[in-house]
């Protein structure tokens, strides 16, 4: 349960980071591509995106989380550099764009005694109507011996339309219902225990 909580959390913050395909244009004999700025980072489509993770192959459990996203919501996520709760030193994400117009990304993060992750990953889509993110992440140094070891995590998000009357960007919808604002959340410390 902990491992899927804290690739939920990776999960909705990278693919917050990486929201569109637009494919790299690079001439015969190019150099392979440089890392991507903050600037050069696309932006996922406003209105209401169902998420649904499936991690290390199994079935998923209901109908998914549902993220509504504005512009202002998308462009203040797009910016976070600590993605899970209680990381002591977790530097922003690597991206680059591949030849195909997918994204790369690599990630590694020193959560303190909780351990340390290692991620690696491909995001592709047209990300205007859907994406599909894969990560595999290495854990080591857990207290919780679950957690160590490698685990895949498969994330489908489809735009479902725009996002209900009342919701704001940021509101994330649980399956039970339950609604909370990510951008609300108090900031990580090094000292938080999940």
């Amino acid at each position: 349960m902990r491992v899927a909580i804290a690739a939920a959390v990776t999960g909705l913050a990278l693919c917050s980071l990486a929201a569109c395909n637009r494919p790299a244009s690079a001439p015969a004999g190019a150099a392979a591509p440089a890392p991507l700025t903050a600037n050069q980072m696309p932006q996922r489509k406003p209105g209401l995106w169902r998420q649904v993770m499936t991690m290390d192959g199994n079935t998923p459990a209901g109908p998914g989380m549902q993220l509504c996203i504005d512009a202002a919501s998308e462009a203040e996520m797009s910016t976070f550099s600590h993605r899970m709760p209680g990381a002591a030193n977790c530097p922003p994400a690597q991206f680059t764009h591949n030849l195909d117009g997918s994204l790369s990304f690599t990630e590694s993060c020193d959560t303190g005694a909780k351990g340390r992750e290692t991620t690696t990953g491909v995001i592709k889509g047209d990300f205007n109507s859907s994406y599909t993110e894969q990560m595999d992440t290495q854990y080591s140094g857990s207290p919780v011996a679950a957690v160590n070891g490698e685990h895949k995590l498969t994330l489908t998000a489809t735009w479902v339309g725009p996002c209900p009357p009342g919701e704001r960007g940021g509101d994330l919808i649980l399956p039970n219902g339950m609604k909370r604002n990510i951008l609300d959340a108090p900031a990580p410390t090094s000292g938080a225990t999940n």
